[in-house]
């Protein structure tokens, strides 16, 4: 009885990810996965490209950054196939984020009314982080779709930047991981994986290739080493 492909995941730096010999399919994987929209409420470009290049991922990432990639092997004869990724750099809050998703409430008199201090605040809210969840993508093939693939390697993102946490010597301080998610399209698989919303931004079309105005969404969960 074929019990189906055998599913593996490694833990890859930035620099080490130039010298694999699959990272092309690793990116054709990614820009695929960002190409399928037929289920997103936010519509975006038919040609969109994540990744031009092969060497994008690991300049994304810079020094710091690693990516986990996951694969299914089967025959011994059958090809290794790249299924699943999700990577991590250091968190760059640029701070121009309205405080929760302030600017999805409806109009409210009392706004205007808000002295310039006021405004300010609402208008540049920093989001504090350590680390950043990014570039978490499987093929648009159902054989891969809805088996917890995506969970099981943000899990080795989160366990990679413990270990090397308690590397550091901090066992006490929690870890700050944020991601950056279209609310419309990803929020709510965010909040059922334990993600907060900290901050939202109005997105004009032709952000992320979108061909629409969209909420970002800031989003944290904090790690708390053992």
């Amino acid at each position: 009885m074929d019990s189906g492909p055998v599913i593996h995941t490694e833990l890859v730096t930035s620099t080490d990810l130039l010298s694999q010999p699959w990272l092309p399919d690793l990116t054709r994987m990614i820009n695929a996965s960002y190409m399928v929209s037929h289920t997103d409420k936010i519509k975006y470009l038919d040609n969109k490209v994540r990744l031009r290049t092969d060497s994008e991922l690991s300049e994304e990432l810079g020094a710091d950054g690693f990516t986990a990639v996951a694969f299914a092997s089967g025959d011994a004869d059958e090809k290794v196939q790249v299924i699943g990724t999700a990577s991590v750099k250091p968190w760059k809050d640029d701070g121009l984020w309205n405080p929760l998703d302030h600017d999805d409430t409806s109009h409210d008199p009392t706004t205007e009314k808000l002295n310039s201090e006021m405004e300010q605040i609402v208008r540049d809210h920093a989001c504090p982080g350590d680390y950043e969840l990014a570039v978490v993508a499987l093929p648009p093939d159902p054989r891969y779709r809805g088996k917890g693939i995506a969970g099981r390697l943000v899990k080795a993102c989160e366990d990679e930047i413990l270990r090397r946490r308690r590397q550091e010597g901090d066992h006490e301080r929690p870890v700050r991981v944020m991601i950056r998610v279209s609310k419309e399209n990803a929020g709510d698989y965010w909040l059922k994986q334990g993600f907060k919303t900290v901050g939202s931004r109005r997105c004009p079309k032709g952000f992320w290739d979108s061909l629409e105005e969209f909420t970002m969404w800031a989003m944290i969960r904090e790690l708390h080493p053992q």
